[in-house]
Formats: C-alpha cells, structure tokens, sequence
C-alpha cells in the first residue's frame, strides 16, 4: 500500500525528542492527514528548549502538504501524565473521533487505514472505546484471532491508538475508587481470573495512591473497566515504539515489545462478534503489566505463569527487606 491519505483527524504528542519525531514526521507527511493537531509540552531546562526548537524546525520542514495544522505548545512543563492528558482532551474539544500518537511510536501507513475504517464502522456502539494500532509484538498467537484481523479486550494499548471524543469525556483522571480496596472494586474486574483481579486491584490501587500521577494510561484502563469498555488490538502489528532506552521515562529497559516491525495489511476481515475471554485478558495483563517472560507466557500454562510471577513478587519483597535493615 503506498501513500494512503489519512482521513481522521491525527494528534501528536511530543516533547524533547527531535529525532524520533523526525522519524514519526516522515511517516505523517506521507499519510498527509486533513486536519494535524500537534501537542508539546512546554521545556524543564534550557536543554529542552533546544529539542523543543528543533522540533519545531522538523515541522516546518516535513509538514509541507496542504492541511489544517494547529499546533498547542506549553508555557510549563506538564509531564508524563498531565501532558498527554490536557493534549488529548483539547484534541477532543476540536473534533468528534481521531488518531493519537505519541513521539515514539512510529506506524505503518496501514495504521492510519484501519483507524479510518473502524472509527466509522463501530462510532455508534459505544461499547468501543480505543483502537489499538500496537498489539505488543504480538502478545497474542494468530489462533486467538479467529481468522479475522482483529480481536477484542478489556485492557487497551495505547502505543497508537484512535478514539471518539464522547468516550474520551468519560475518562476518569482521580481513580478515587481504587482507593477503597480490590474486594470492593470486584465488579469491574469481570474481565480476568480470580487471582488475575488481585494483580489489575493492586495496580489500580496503587496508581490511585500516586499522589503526583506521572502516566495517564491506567487513568483509561480504569473508566474503561468502570464503564465495560472495548480496545481493539489488530492480528499485525502496525506500530514500533522507538523510544526505549536511558531517554525515556517508562519504556527504558528493552523487552519483547522493543522496536517491533510493523506491517500493512493488504485488507481488513472483520471480527462482527464484540466479545471477549478472560484468557485473552489474562495473556495481556501478563504479558503488559508484569515482567513476566514471554517465553513463559507462551507455555500457556496459567498455574505455571501464576508460579513464576509470584516467585518474582516475594523476591521483590525479599530484596525490600534487605534493603531496608541494610
């Protein structure tokens, strides 16, 4: 597929890293989307008022095609969490459904097709709330697709993804009622396993405690989780994240996901049933939200993943202890 022309609105979200929105540019020239939104959180030193001015010199020379860009640049910097979040909902104060992408997640041109396609096709079944270009390398064997292209979660990724502003206006950025504990939150964990509820329970807790919430993705899982919410994940991969290593600031030891090939597809065969299972659940909150191996993850043995993450948990502990009595 060459040069496909984007016709949803796209958000990027960028900050100090020049060469990798360079690289994201190149991608976005080529798609030439009608309508650009281009979000940048503001410096924390002198040094990133240099990557933010070069970044500005890359759009000037890349985004030479005919389209409505705006551009929305902070005086402060915002961070990792209130960044994203306040880009996106003035991305959605403009427009009704679009693209988002983040400097370091890189797509294929395909990306923007199947974004374009499923935006229209599910924007009244409010039941869908994103959808997923990345579908972590993969996380999932080709047999849990069905022969289809896509497939159905609870749990999104948001290594660029697509969405619609009423579902966006639902997102809940306190996750206050984390606050009061797994047990009286089991309702909205349907999604996973029993023991699967404990590990979602405890990661939402515990990002509900975060007094200064630097991440803004589990803010989503959760209105998703609160409001029975869909992420289409796709068969390919049409999404590389680049930004891994000393610069990042949540990606920066290398796994499995690390700089993944992305690919186009030639078409797309829907998936009409909108449902789940908890075993596609239980694969990705494993494979997303925990370090466990993908190679153990593969073994598709619950009991043994089960074994293995809480090996890796007590010596975790293990290692808190003797740290604090050192």
């Amino acid at each position: 597929m060459n040069n496909y022309q984007s016709n949803s609105p796209v958000l990027l979200l960028l900050f100090n890293r020049p060469n990798e929105t360079r690289q994201l540019l190149e991608v976005i020239s080529k798609v030439q989307p009608k309508q650009l939104f281009i979000s940048i959180d503001g410096p924390r030193n002198d040094n990133d008022k240099d990557q933010i001015n070069k970044i500005l010199d890359n759009i000037s020379e890349k985004i030479n095609f005919d389209c409505d860009l705006r551009i929305q640049k902070q005086e402060k910097n915002l961070g990792c969490g209130l960044g994203p979040r306040a880009g996106i909902s003035w991305f959605f104060e403009n427009v009704e459904e679009g693209i988002i992408l983040e400097d370091d997640c890189i797509p294929s041109e395909s990306f923007f097709e199947f974004c374009d396609t499923l935006l229209k096709k599910y924007k009244n079944n409010k039941n869908i709330w994103i959808i997923s270009g990345d579908n972590g390398g993969p996380i999932l064997n080709e047999k849990y697709f069905y022969n289809t292209d896509y497939i159905f979660s609870n749990i999104p990724l948001i290594w660029g993804w697509a969405s619609w502003k009423d579902r966006w206006e639902k997102y809940d950025e306190n996750l206050s009622n984390w606050n009061y504990g797994t047990l009286q939150n089991l309702k909205y964990l349907r999604h996973v396993s029993l023991f699967e509820k404990f590990i979602v329970g405890r990661i939402c807790k515990n990002s509900s405690k975060t007094e200064i919430k630097n991440f803004w993705d589990f803010q989503l899982y959760s209105s998703m989780l609160k409001n029975k919410g869909f992420a289409i994940i796709p068969r390919i991969n049409l999404i590389s994240n680049i930004g891994w290593g000393d610069i990042a600031t949540h990606t920066v030891k290398e796994s499995f996901r690390t700089k993944v090939k992305t690919n186009n597809f030639k078409t797309i065969k829907h998936n009409d049933i909108v449902q789940t299972d908890k075993k596609i659940n239980n694969i990705i909150t494993y494979s997303i939200h925990t370090n466990t191996p993908k190679r153990i993850i593969n073994l598709e043995k619950l009991y043994l993943v089960r074994i293995f993450y809480l090996l890796k948990r007590l010596q975790y502990y293990f290692s808190y202890i003797r740290n604090f009595i050192n």
